[in-house]
């Protein structure tokens, strides 16, 4: 399959699972590692993208952890180097700071920086790691997806919301045990 990534900010379109995504992760987890050297901890590929057989929207989430979220403006330059662009100042609430990249009208990647001792990396490894590994919750989780997208036509707040329970079920039956953020 062709990979394909690009979405405009704010719609949602599902495709189906193209294993082509963890190649393009690929490729872009070596470049971040060749930019930022030794100055991070890990980068992880999360989201529907990064489980094999379910409908993703178009874009690649990828993680990186690094050792202090209060100082992390060092990876700014060399990640404006790579295409990505800032969207968000950090805020203790969120757990994490945002680069995006692709233009508006077509993003494809979603670049999280937090800690890796961080509530909120724990609780996108878990999930992605639980899924990835139970079957019926992928189906169950891909069910929904395909619902509200129906419901919301594509609508992305609305289909975003609607997923949160079934993510705190998810992260109950994979023991996360922090606070959901």
């Amino acid at each position: 399959m062709k990979p394909s990534l690009g979405l405009q900010r704010g719609t949602v379109r599902l495709e189906p699972y193209n294993p082509e995504w963890k190649k393009l992760f690929e490729s872009e987890k070596s470049a971040l590692e060749e930019m930022l050297g030794d100055k991070f901890i890990a980068v992880e590929h999360v989201g529907s993208t990064a489980i094999p057989g379910i409908k993703a929207k178009p874009i690649l989430d990828l993680m990186l952890a690094i050792e202090d979220l209060e100082n992390w403006e060092w990876v700014k330059e060399p990640l404006t180097k790579l295409g990505y662009e800032f969207r968000r100042d950090f805020r203790k609430e969120q757990g994490h700071i945002l680069f995006v990249k692709g233009p508006e009208e077509n993003r494809t990647h979603y670049l999280k920086i937090t800690e890796s001792d961080s509530d909120f990396w724990n609780e996108h490894i878990l999930f992605r790691n639980y899924l990835v590994n139970n079957p019926q919750y992928r189906e169950e989780y891909q069910n929904l997806k395909e619902k509200l997208f129906d419901e919301h036509a594509g609508n992305r707040e609305p289909y975003t919301k609607g997923k949160e329970e079934f993510v705190r079920k998810i992260l109950a039956l994979a023991g996360f045990k922090g606070k959901i953020l």
